[in-house]
């Protein structure tokens, strides 16, 4: 009896064993999951706005090549000496360190592409105007025939290493393209770290049940502390929270802000019930977001308040982006189920805001210009004084 009890407890802990065991590698694993999406996506967004900057300098680079030029881009420069060496010049200077390659190719009547500018000024490795070039797979064709950008990433194990061709449309065809080869470490470093962190949870995961759930649980409330905890459960925007911690402390010198408030909710409410109002919240939060730009602030600020955010401005701009939010909720009824409402909205904006001016202040007179917007019938845009 003695030894059938021993061998039941035995067998129990090794059950409990396995079963911590279990509990170690799942929770292991999860959390690598998640570093490692983490990882892939902030690389990602930067990957994008590491080439969205090139694409802007091109562009920019591109109408002063237009411009400079008159009438025809590839003849003018293939016939004046001092107009390739100006546009070499401007190559140069926005050359960084990223930049192995800048150049500009074009092609002749049989698609025989040839180099128009180097910004090279080693002269033993520069390209001179009409020496061949030979494309690396369609990318430039695409970008000839489509007139838009084109982007091809290389791996070569040490570096992200991409090629940007960027095309010069004159008169709605391309006459030339902007061909840029471009280093950065970004990928290298993500497989660096992800291989690192991968070792690292290895030798963790032998040190106990213990530490992986209290590492889990602190992960996820700082998880939850820094992105949940800004975000309006309702709406998916920004909430009240995110403004009073995070906004306030980074607030621009040169900031707009945007009071809304949905017209007679409460009725949406009375009458078609709360279920209804949640939606008619959580829609007029999309219709706004697809509005406002990536650097702005979307606020839910209490109720069926908002507050907008922005930076950079004009007067006519900000007043032009007001009347679009507003037409945006009125011109567009809001179904939900067999339910359907009208819905507008009253705003007041804050322009001119003041360097020395309190957020309180600027606050109150956005709300008194959407005060006004309410006196004075609803659905429309009142401007602070």
């Amino acid at each position: 009896m003695f030894h059938q009890v021993t061998n039941t407890k035995r067998s129990e802990k090794v059950i409990q064993f396995i079963i911590l065991c279990l509990i170690v590698i799942s929770i292991t694993t999860f959390s690598y999951i998640e570093y490692k999406n983490t990882i892939e996506e902030t690389t990602d967004k930067l990957n994008e706005k590491f080439i969205n900057f090139h694409f802007e300098t091109f562009s920019k680079l591109s109408d002063i090549f237009l411009r400079e030029t008159h009438h025809n881009f590839k003849t003018e420069v293939m016939a004046k000496k001092e107009l390739r060496d100006r546009f070499e010049d401007m190559l140069r200077l926005i050359s960084v360190s990223t930049v192995q390659n800048l150049f500009v190719v074009t092609r002749d009547k049989d698609n025989n592409y040839f180099i128009l500018l180097d910004s090279d000024n080693n002269s033993q490795t520069r390209s001179n105007i009409f020496e061949p070039f030979n494309p690396l797979g369609d990318l430039w064709d695409h970008a000839y025939k489509y007139k838009a950008s084109e982007v091809f990433h290389h791996d070569d194990n040490k570096d992200l290493w991409i090629t940007i061709a960027y095309p010069i449309v004159q008169n709605n065809i391309t006459v030339a393209i902007i061909g840029a080869d471009i280093s950065h470490k970004l990928d290298t470093n993500m497989q660096t770290k992800l291989h690192s962190f991968g070792t690292f949870f290895f030798w963790i995961m032998l040190l106990g049940i213990g530490w992986f759930i209290i590492l889990y649980l602190i992960t996820i409330y700082l998880r939850q502390k820094v992105f949940e905890g800004y975000i309006d459960t309702l709406t998916t925007i920004y909430n009240r929270r995110y403004l009073n911690e995070v906004l306030l402390k980074k607030l621009s010198r040169n900031y707009q802000l945007f009071m809304l408030d949905i017209d007679f909710f409460k009725n949406v409410n009375d009458t078609y019930g709360h279920e209804m109002g949640d939606y008619v919240l959580k829609e007029v939060a999309l219709r706004m977001k697809k509005l406002v730009r990536e650097e702005d602030a979307l606020i839910r600020f209490g109720g069926e308040e908002f507050l907008i955010y922005t930076t950079e401005l004009s007067f006519e701009n900000s007043v032009d982006l007001a009347q679009r939010l507003r037409k945006s909720i009125e011109t567009k009824s809001i179904k939900y189920k067999d339910k359907e409402v009208f819905i507008t909205i009253s705003i007041g904006v804050n322009h001119e805001v003041q360097n020395n001016e309190s957020f309180d202040d600027v606050l109150r007179k956005a709300d008194d210009a959407l005060y006004r917007a309410k006196m004075d019938g609803r659905n429309c845009v009142r401007v602070a004084k």
